[in-house]
């Protein structure tokens, strides 16, 4: 009984090669980086380099390119507007024009960590001279931490 239930199992299929044919993995690959390579959104934030600090908001929102960046360069801060370098009475000029021209009314300010807030605080003051909306650039929370809830009695 057992060589007849091994005979009617047996396959004419043999092995063609010794390695497995990849080109559907290769195929799939590729439609799959295309596919994230078209979903993510790659949005260069300055053209000057900053640090920003981490906090723990992470939304992002979709605007009108406007961004103030503020550079620490040791001496006096270095600050750029749409990637143009900018002092404070231009930068203030700049910004009374956008609030004219602009629909959301609303400026990036990308600021580095190393960066005094006196010259954060004044271009936002700035801006709001300008009735403009200013959104800070942060970076995300590098760690996820629990929640802790304390029960009050």
């Amino acid at each position: 009984m057992n060589k007849t239930f091994r005979q009617s199992f047996n396959t004419k299929l043999q092995p063609i090669g010794e390695r497995p044919d990849l080109t559907p993995f290769f195929g799939l690959f590729f439609l799959l980086l295309l596919f994230f390579m078209l979903g993510s959104s790659f949005v260069q934030v300055s053209g000057i380099k900053v640090e920003l600090p981490d906090v723990g908001a992470q939304s992002v929102m979709g605007v009108e390119k406007y961004v103030i960046a503020v550079a620490h360069t040791g001496k006096e801060p270095e600050i750029s507007f749409n990637e143009r370098l900018v002092n404070m009475d231009s930068l203030a000029k700049e910004l009374v024009e956008l609030s004219s021209r602009s629909d959301s009314g609303t400026v990036i300010l990308s600021a580095d960590k190393r960066v005094p807030f006196e010259i954060t605080a004044k271009i936002m003051a700035l801006a709001e001279r300008a009735r403009l909306t200013v959104i800070i650039a942060t970076l995300p929370p590098r760690e996820k931490r629990e929640t802790v809830f304390e029960q009050n009695y």
